[in-house]
């Protein structure tokens, strides 16, 4: 096969991945309003337009009692109506949401500016333009994959591609990753401290205090481990040698290249600060009463923490959990104003994300060898 024959096959490819893709991103919007009925266990939620449902009222032992539209009744343990898009959206300041949804890209660039450093101080010359549009395209995929690992994983394949050191590439997605975790991690404990006496008083919850607290002391033991002799003789031991050197070498790069390290947290900082300001900018579109920013900065690193695992695709359903119970049960805000911002929030991802899919399919992303590039 010719190289332009298969150049050509690659981009239909990648033209026909992005048009799947974003057909079923948008696919997982729900524009108008819908019920979410629960059954009994194990059976899982089930989502269902207004129309197929008539009526809702309460059932034998505390559960709900279904009406539906073809006249049927059945019994439920729980039954929620939520808003769609399109109801948010009649809620919530047009210019602000715009201003807002376009803000969603500051974040994408330190994000991106804080990888294409790491990738430079560990050989790799490669230019910021593309390191963006790679961050951008991978921010896309982390809609229908599960949690930001899909993200992750689209951002080393593309960077890797035609790369003799494809696990020092991996290495410094994984680095970008854990230095953004740790800088999280710090936010939050940083934004709790003002907050201490009230969580630590006889009336209030301290588990918030030892989540985000334990999570610190976490990050300081495992730097501590991985650091430490009997662990650093255990590296030597693994099979595999030269992927493992690859990765611990930028791995080690946490502890000998101070500098960049701090350099790449500071672009961290920035990133999550930026995103939390949106998120509550977002909440003030939508005209959510006694709104506190010292709140965001507690709760939204830890939202940023939960929904990065790979629990569900694209975060959802886990992302409105933890909105509800940090927001709600924490931070005194209205349990269904906390869960709508959550769909509003991720609603307003999906569509900024979905010109980085396009520009993926583009090509954007792709690699473009210069003299002297080395990715």
């Amino acid at each position: 096969m010719s190289p332009k024959v298969r150049r050509g096959l690659v981009h239909v490819l990648r033209v026909a991945v992005t048009a799947a893709a974003v057909v079923f991103v948008v696919r997982t919007i729900r524009w108008n309003d819908y019920w979410i009925v629960e059954g009994p266990a194990p059976a899982r939620p089930t989502y269902h337009e207004l129309p197929e449902i008539l009526s809702v009222r309460g059932g034998a032992e505390g559960g709900s009692l279904v009406t539906w539209a073809d006249g049927r009744e059945t019994a439920a343990v729980k039954v929620v109506r939520r808003q769609g898009f399109l109801s948010l959206f009649a809620q919530t300041s047009k210019p602000r949401f715009f201003a807002m949804m376009a803000a969603t890209l500051i974040p994408v660039y330190f994000m991106a500016r804080r990888w294409w450093l790491l990738l430079k101080g560990h050989g790799f010359e490669v230019p910021l333009r593309q390191i963006f549009f790679v961050t951008y395209a991978g921010a896309f995929f982390n809609n229908f994959l599960p949690g930001s690992v899909g993200g992750d994983l689209t951002k080393a394949i593309l960077a890797s591609s035609g790369e003799a050191r494809k696990a020092a590439v991996a290495g410094t997605v994984i680095l970008d990753r854990i230095i953004g975790l740790s800088v999280m991690i710090l936010l939050g404990a940083v934004s709790l401290t003002p907050e201490l006496g009230f969580y630590w008083s006889p009336a209030g919850d301290r588990r918030l205090v030892y989540l985000i607290y334990g999570l610190l002391g976490a990050m300081v033991l495992g730097y501590a481990v991985y650091f430490s002799r009997p662990f650093r003789a255990l590296v030597g031991l693994l099979p595999f040698k030269r992927v493992v050197a690859e990765l611990d070498g930028v791995f080690r790069s946490a502890g000998e290249k101070k500098a960049l390290v701090a350099k790449a947290s500071v672009l961290s900082l920035l990133a999550q600060a930026t995103g939390i300001l949106v998120i509550f900018g977002l909440a003030h579109a939508m005209g959510i009463p006694g709104l506190s920013l010292v709140k965001f900065f507690i709760f939204e690193p830890i939202i940023f923490i939960v929904t990065a695992l790979p629990i569900s695709v694209g975060g959802w359903g886990v992302q409105e959990y933890v909105y509800q119970r940090l927001f709600g049960d924490f931070g005194g805000m209205d349990p269904n104003h906390a869960i709508a911002l959550s769909v509003l929030y991720k609603l307003t991802l999906i569509l900024a994300s979905i010109p980085g899919g396009i520009l993926f399919a583009m090509g954007a992303a792709r690699r473009r060898r210069a003299a002297g590039d080395s990715l």
